[in-house]
């Protein structure tokens, strides 16, 4: 692949982030609800971009199952509960545990030197798009260090780490405490503690999954409480 190729599919993969995460904030903040259709011309026109990139971002959206394609009608945004958010996070600590206990028996000099490179990137984030971002990076770079074919695959195929954006969007810790928490990970993993690096790992990553879980839940409490108001009027 010639130089120019290769730009244009980086730039071609940037855009298409961008657009599943600026989805993914629309869900969160509620502007995009449980049963809205996703409309890929109008959303398109919003952001100025072709149909193209849209279509993609939302296709990974459907893959994660946070959007639903429905035969004939498009795409629409999923009801998620409580017990799906804790399903799909639970799947997450368990790999994710497993990847930081090998990670910590055979990641390199090298690999712990990039890690270190982007943790210091990661104190100087300025939002919690740009957080998210390497927050996926890093543990991309810690599935590579555990060295198993097998689960890098079924990490990638499994989308989990694209969760990362929405609980980012409602996380309550602050930019300085999400860095902290990688940090230690890192710490861990520098000192080949393979437990110790399973075990935070999973705890890192239960924790963001009860974060959402409770944002679900009291968004669904206020849509309660507001359709009975509507119905006693």
């Amino acid at each position: 692949m010639s130089r120019n190729a290769e730009s244009e599919t980086a730039a071609k993969g940037t855009l298409r982030k961008k657009i599943r995460s600026y989805i993914q904030q629309q869900i969160a903040n509620g502007r995009f609800q449980a049963g809205d259709r996703i409309v890929e011309t109008q959303l398109a026109r919003e952001l100025n971009v072709s149909q193209a990139p849209v279509r993609e971002a939302i296709l990974e959206l459907a893959a994660m199952g946070l959007l639903e394609e429905r035969p004939y009608s498009g795409s629409f945004v999923r009801k998620l509960t409580a017990e799906d958010v804790e399903d799909i996070y639970n799947t997450r600590a368990f790999i994710d545990e497993y990847a930081a206990r090998q990670a910590a028996r055979n990641i390199t000099d090298q690999q712990l030197a990039e890690m270190e490179a982007l943790l210091h990137r990661m104190d100087e984030a300025a939002d919690y798009q740009a957080l998210a971002e390497m927050d996926m990076a890093f543990h991309a770079m810690v599935v590579d260090a555990a060295g198993s074919p097998a689960l890098k695959r079924t990490w990638e195929n499994l989308r989990l780490v694209e969760w990362t954006e929405l609980s980012a969007a409602v996380t309550q810790s602050t930019l300085e405490e999400l860095a902290k928490q990688h940090w230690k990970l890192f710490h861990l993993l520098e000192a080949h503690a393979d437990h110790a690096a399973g075990a935070y790992m999973f705890i890192h990553i239960k924790n963001f999954g009860e974060e959402l879980k409770r944002y679900l839940q009291q968004r669904e409490e206020l849509s309660s409480a507001a359709e009975k108001e509507r119905s006693t009027l």
